[in-house]
This record gives structure tokens, C-alpha cells and sequence, in this order.
């Protein structure tokens, strides 16, 4: 049986709605961080700051350029939210193929506040 709990998720890049969404993905993770010492007799690690991402598709091409600042929210189909409050776009690319659709991909990730 099919899942298709991501089916009426929406987001928004930088303040703006991208439609139609295809797929988006969220995700946190930190470098690791050696603290172990000399006396230790395995390698302890600490997890880093986190290295937040946003990375989406939508149909056709986008507007949206890398340098654009602003919040990213996904609004999952199941009410929960993933948000970085203060985002730069990072990568953009537009790609199509025979008798296939025009999609974009999207990237953003943790920035300073937008001026």
C-alpha cells in the first residue's frame, strides 16, 4: 500500500511559494568533534554546531537565484514544520528531459539575518 503522507506538503524559499512541489528534504547534522585525551582508551566525540540544510524540487523554472536571502519553511502534510528562520539560496539548477518535465532543484542553508 502506498504512502502518501508527504502528498499537500507546501514550502515557501526565501518568502516566496514554489509550486508545484516535487519533493523536499530537511537536514541537520554536525561535524564531530574529537575530545578525547591522552587517557582515554577510545576516541570520545562531542557533535559540532549543526550544518542545516533545506533542499527541494518543484516543477518548471525558477525565479529564485543563489544569494537569495530570507525564512524557508516546509509545512509537512502532517502539520509539523522544518524552518530556517534566516536562509541563503546556495545552489539553483533547472533540468529536463524527452518527454519529461521541466524541474528545478533548490538549495538553501542557515545564513545571517537578511538586511
Amino acid at each position: 500500500m502506498a504512502d502518501d503522507g508527504f502528498n499537500g506538503s507546501s514550502i515557501s524559499v526565501v518568502g516566496g511559494a514554489v509550486t508545484p512541489l516535487i519533493d523536499a528534504e530537511y537536514t541537520s547534522s554536525g561535524a564531530k568533534v574529537r575530545v578525547s585525551g591522552a587517557a582515554d582508551s577510545t576516541h570520545i566525540y562531542e557533535a559540532g554546531l549543526p550544518d542545516n540544510a533545506i533542499t527541494l524540487t518543484c516543477g518548471g523554472v525558477t525565479s529564485i537565484a543563489v544569494g537569495d536571502k530570507g525564512a524557508t519553511t516546509i509545512t509537512w502534510n502532517d502539520g509539523e514544520t522544518s524552518t530556517l528562520t534566516n536562509s541563503v539560496v546556495v545552489e539553483v539548477s533547472s533540468s529536463g528531459s524527452i518527454d519529461g518535465a521541466i524541474t528545478s532543484k533548490i538549495t538553501v542553508v542557515d545564513s545571517t539575518a537578511a538586511a
